[in-house]
């Protein structure tokens, strides 16, 4: 099993067999890799675990690239297991931009406290 993954990858990758489907999947791992490597980087400078919203939009993206390169491969179980990551990114980005927003909102309310009521 483990050769056959390596005769797979050499395939891939150094025997000239390296596709465009072939380097939009590694494109699309690496962007779904990558908000791991993000997530730990944010959270080493700041000190403690977070994860930043440049999670969601890596996972956002890399998630959609996964779902669009299983479908071409064409393998059920491939195209279950990425079918979700999508959804669930873009609910999180629009749970984030909701709590920014309304954080934004209850600044400026606060800030504008005492203007135009005749009070200030």
């Amino acid at each position: 099993m483990l050769a056959t993954f390596f005769d797979n990858l050499m395939k891939n990758l150094g025997g000239g067999e390296a596709t465009a489907w072939t380097i939009f999947g590694l494109t699309a791992n690496l962007c779904f890799a990558g908000r791991f490597v993000l997530q730990w980087w944010v959270s080493e400078k700041k000190g403690k675990s977070v994860i930043p919203i440049g999670f969601w939009y890596l996972s956002l993206l890399g998630g959609v690239m996964m779902l669009i390169y299983t479908i071409h491969v064409g393998k059920v179980p491939l195209i279950l297991g990425a079918i979700f990551t999508p959804f669930i990114a873009l609910r999180n980005l629009t749970l984030v931009h909701r709590q920014r927003a309304a954080h934004a909102q209850a600044e400026a309310g606060t800030t504008l406290e005492g203007v135009g009521d005749g009070k200030g």
